[in-house]
């Protein structure tokens, strides 16, 4: 009786140590990118942005980060960003212009060639969630500059996480993503 048992606990954890392993994404972690053309993904990235910012402010000034987030967790790496995309975010007057998030934290704040000081917003590729196009992940890391002849911006920077979705023709963050511990 005690053979079956033994070969029962054996296979039990012989399944558990060769079974799928645990997602190795930090970012939209078993999810696939969602395939959108740039004027569909403007307005996403407008709904996740507006889930940390008021944007109607009109004091607020965003630059973009040419590369998108990586997966995996940190800032190392990452796609570039279409080029298509980056104009489509500057024609919608959603961003003012480009600068480049610094990969490592630093004790110095960013200073970015902007015509005033503001956020500087490094993007993820949206994330399709469930089975249709109407619903996103998408992440932001979001640092705050400084302009090179401005006053020093305090060193700030965070990551949020917003599920967005389309509700007719417009798109909303309808909840704050949790994120992985990294």
């Amino acid at each position: 009786m005690r053979r079956p048992l033994s070969a029962l606990l054996v296979g039990v954890w012989i399944a558990s140590a060769c079974g799928p392993d645990k997602p190795s994404a930090y970012r939209g972690a078993g999810l696939q990118v969602a395939t959108l053309p740039a004027n569909e993904v403007v307005p996403i990235y407008r709904a996740a942005l507006a889930g940390s910012f008021m944007l109607d402010d009109s004091t607020l000034f965003i630059l973009a980060d040419p590369t998108y987030l990586p997966r995996a967790a940190g800032l190392t790496g990452g796609d570039s960003v279409p080029v298509q995309l980056l104009a489509a975010l500057r024609q919608s007057g959603l961003v003012k212009g480009m600068c480049t998030v610094p990969v490592r934290n630093t004790r110095e704040p960013l200073i970015c060639p902007a015509e005033r000081a503001g956020y500087a917003v490094r993007f993820s590729q949206p994330y399709a969630m469930g089975n249709g196009p109407d619903s996103v992940q998408v992440h932001l890391v979001i640092q705050q500059y400084a302009t090179p002849a401005g006053m020093r911006a305090e060193r700030l920077r965070f990551e949020r996480a917003y599920y967005v979705a389309r509700r007719g023709s417009a798109w909303r963050a309808v909840r704050e993503a949790r994120l992985p511990q990294p």
